[in-house]
């Protein structure tokens, strides 16, 4: 403790001493101050939400110390901009030294008011730097938006327009006898953490030209692919009547969770033409559920792409599910099936049926060398010819599928044409995708899977998502290659 003082007490003769040398009574030349931009400009930030924080320097560009006289926001009190100047908060700093040499941040944040508009608004002002001979500016310049928010609401049945976008706090319950409906073009934004949670209908209505977006609340470039920026969205048990047609889900902690629906009898989950990537966990996370999903990629996530657990009913088409996360280390595969949850008092896994698990005209590849889970339990051992034995129900297949797996199956002979699971795969062939790292998920010109398809299940889904026809010579997967690009 002595020891801390003695330093104490030299550093602080030292910095006085410093002090007594520096005088700082130059204020500069004709050639004022160097910055390192002119103008700082912010994306497009929505209204009441505070920006990001930008920032610039000033440099002393002289062989004396020096003194700024004045900076100062042009706006004064009324600017939505504010301003800090090596710790010195705006909108009005006078006296600002700098060494001979050195130079000093000048950060900047907005906060923009509604202006009752749906279109987009331009905010303006100006940072005025004063020195003996010279004035400076640097501009400033951010686009407003305004939003309709939303926080902790339980929803009757209501559209959502493409309007304005919607900005989300907490959740948005769907009531158990709503429908939501969301228009071609809506985007929904979500705060941290913030949730859709769904007990009654969800109709996502996009379409090719307007497809309908979900992710976080921040909209600069550095916030693009991010993930974890928020929740989820959760379709509960009991809900119902559910439609996803052009949807972009990404940004999130997981993409769709789907609980217990559609199952005994009631419609599947409908999933066509989307694109749920960028999550922190699971893009899609379903258990014990019947989920028909068609031309869509599911990408880009911390665990598994796909997960389909607890059993069900899966059938998926002209799909993409692929997986080269860059954002921490991943150890789970792409894609993961299977047919127990283990119980909560004991721990003993309990099967359900997994009444079919169907993969036709699918690519399901990554980076790790297996990306496909298969994690079934038959249950505790029994007598095949015991009257009461029934053994859990398993059935899936994997069909003109491009699927890569650490080790073939041992149980046939023929592991491109095992009948019961397999049937005209391509096991371990790279699809060669454009730039998968930069999330670009179409064919080259040298992949295996252009005119690998199924001629005959093309002809139920016969244009891609980008409304390419596939029926004479169809690829696998959710987008067609067009020569040309």
């Amino acid at each position: 403790m002595k020891r801390l003082v003695q330093i104490s007490i030299v550093l602080a003769i030292l910095v006085a001493g410093w002090s007594c040398e520096r005088d700082y009574l130059f204020r500069g030349g004709s050639d004022g101050v160097k910055l390192s931009a002119d103008t700082i400009m912010f994306d497009t930030i929505f209204t009441t939400i505070g920006s990001t924080t930008r920032q610039f320097r000033i440099y002393n560009p002289y062989s004396a110390d020096m003194t700024i006289d004045d900076i100062r926001l042009a706006g004064g009190d009324d600017s939505k901009f504010r301003i800090n100047v090596s710790g010195l908060p705006g909108p009005h700093i006078s006296d600002v030294p700098i060494r001979s040499g050195d130079s000093i941040f000048v950060f900047v944040e907005v906060t923009i008011d509604p202006a009752g508009t749906d279109a987009p608004f331009v905010v303006m002002d100006s940072i005025i730097i004063f020195t003996r001979e010279r004035m400076q500016s640097v501009k400033l310049i951010a686009y407003g938006q305004d939003v309709v928010l939303m926080k902790g609401q339980v929803l009757k049945t209501q559209t959502f327009t493409n309007n304005k976008p919607y900005l989300i706090y907490d959740y948005i319950h769907v009531d158990t006898t709503a429908t939501l409906t969301i228009e071609a073009g809506a985007r929904l934004h979500f705060y941290k953490n913030a949730n859709l949670i769904v007990s009654g209908s969800l109709n996502v209505q996009g379409t090719k030209e307007k497809p309908v977006l979900f992710t976080g609340s921040r909209l600069e470039e550095w916030y693009a692919d991010k993930p974890g920026q928020w929740g989820t969205i959760w379709l509960m048990p009991g809900s119902r009547n559910h439609e996803i047609n052009y949807a972009i889900i990404k940004n999130g902690t997981r993409g769709l969770v789907v609980d217990s629906v559609g199952m005994n009898g009631s419609e599947p989950v409908y999933i066509s033409n989307s694109r749920i990537e960028h999550k922190m966990l699971q893009g899609l996370l379903a258990q014990s559920s019947s989920l028909v999903v068609n031309n869509s990629l599911f990408a880009d996530c911390g665990s598994a792409s796909v997960a389909l657990t607890v059993g069900g009913n899966y059938e998926f088409y002209f799909s993409t599910i692929a997986n080269y996360y860059q954002w921490a280390f991943r150890n789970r595969p792409a894609l993961i099936v299977s047919n127990y949850y283990p119980d909560g008092t004991t721990g003993a896994k309990v099967p359900h049926a997994l009444e079919n698990a169907l993969f036709s005209n699918c690519i399901i590849y990554g980076q790790l060398e297996n990306e496909i889970e298969l994690d079934f339990y038959e249950g505790e051992a029994g007598d095949p010819d015991d009257p009461d034995y029934v053994p859990p129900v398993i059935n899936y297949q994997f069909e003109h599928s491009l699927i890569r797996m650490r080790s073939m199956p041992t149980t046939f002979d023929d592991p491109y044409n095992d009948y019961p699971h397999y049937r005209n795969v391509l096991i371990n062939r790279d699809p060669f995708f454009k730039a998968p790292r930069d999330y670009d998920y179409r064919l080259d010109s040298l992949s295996v899977a252009i005119g690998a398809g199924d001629v005959t299940v093309a002809r139920q889904f016969p244009v891609d998502i980008n409304g390419i026809n596939r029926e004479k010579k169809p690829d696998i997967g959710f987008m067609q290659r067009v020569s040309s690009e």
